[in-house]
Formats: structure tokens, sequence, C-alpha cells
């Protein structure tokens, strides 16, 4: 009794860490959007640390530490692709289209993908609500008139028109939801069928 007591105990947690994934970044950036930033910031804390300890709970502190790291990394990235999908929807149904003066250039030039990021203005010179585009390094200069698709709320970056892809980032960020879902199902199954890893799930100086 007690052994399916227990399995029942695993099987519920793990549904929920499942359930956490998409209610954690859709829900996030919801909070964002609709009350504020600083309270997506607190939930967000009190849901991201929530989701460590139960990856730990689930897997013993043994691989449940490493496994909670590598799957908060996941998990911030999905919810920055939930957030860009947010942004390419309201550019693209309430987003306006304005032709902007680049008033200063921000380079990155380091990582695999050098880029710059431009500050806008609209004809007037008055800034544009959220108004920092980001564009391939070098490709543009102080004074260029640039065409910038924004939102007039400024709730969504302002992008190139060309950046606005509804179709691209929605895939993007159910496609990283449901990998991070399934691996976290994935985890939950082997610890029903096998119980929990004694150690680690590689040794050190071995192939991840």
């Amino acid at each position: 009794m007690a052994g399916t007591r227990t399995r029942r105990g695993t099987v519920a947690l793990a549904a929920a860490l499942v359930a956490a994934v998409p209610a954690g970044t859709f829900g996030l950036v919801a909070v964002s959007t609709y009350v504020g930033f600083g309270a997506a910031v607190l939930l967000g804390l009190v849901l991201g640390v929530g989701w460590i300890v139960g990856v730990v709970r689930l897997l013993g502190a043994a691989a449940g530490c490493w496994m909670a790291a590598f799957g908060a990394l996941l998990w911030l990235l999905a919810l920055a692709s939930v957030a860009s999908a947010r942004d390419s929807l309201i550019l693209s149904t309430s987003g306006e289209t304005v032709t902007a003066r680049v008033t200063a250039a921000h380079d990155r030039p380091q990582g695999k993908r050098p880029s710059s990021s431009y500050d806008v203005v609209d004809g007037n010179g008055v800034p544009i609500p959220n108004g920092t585009v980001a564009a391939g390094l070098h490709a543009h200069a102080v004074g260029d008139l640039l065409t910038v698709r924004y939102d007039p709320r400024g709730v969504a970056e302002a992008r190139l028109p060309e950046n606005v892809d509804l179709l691209r980032d929605g895939a993007a960020a159910l496609g990283v939801n449901a990998a991070l879902m399934a691996g976290t199902a994935g985890l939950g199954v082997a610890v029903v069928r096998n119980g929990r890893p004694r150690r680690v799930p590689w040794r050190r100086g071995s192939a991840l």
C-alpha cells in the first residue's frame, strides 16, 4: 500500500512539473503584459524555485540538482520564446508602421551571431515606444531612415517589418515548451519505472 501511495505521489509530482512548464511560460508573459513586469518577476521567482525544488524532489539530490539547473535554463529559453511570439502577435495585429530615424547604434560583435541594435525616433523626433530595433552588425548608421513596426502601447519591442514572423515565432515557442514538457515527462516515467537514480546520470569525463 505504501509503495502504491509513493508511486501515485511520484506520478502526481511529475504531472505537476509538466503542467507547470506551459503554465509558467505563457502565464508569466500574460502577467507581464496585462499586470506588470514587476509582478511577473516576483511570480517567476516563485514558480522557478518551486519547479527546481520539485525536480530535485522527483529525482533526489544527486541527479536532481544537475537536471534542475539544466531544466531551468531551458525554462528561461521557453519563456523568451513565448515573449517573442507575444511580440510578433501584437505587432502583426495591432502594430503600426512608421519611417523612423536612427539616433544611436549599439554593436555586439562578440558571439556566434554578431549584431547591432538601433534606437529610433519618428519623423517628429519623438522616441518610438520600446523603440530599439535589432539588425545585422553595422547594418545601419546614425541618421539612416528605417521602416519600423512598433506597438503604440509599448508592450512589444519594435522590429523591422521583415523580423515580424508570427508563424516562425509561434512554432518556436510551442516547440521549446513541448520539448521541455516531454523531457520532464520522460524523467517522471523513468522514476516511476526504475526509482530515483542513485548518482548523477553521467560520470565525469563521459559524453553527455
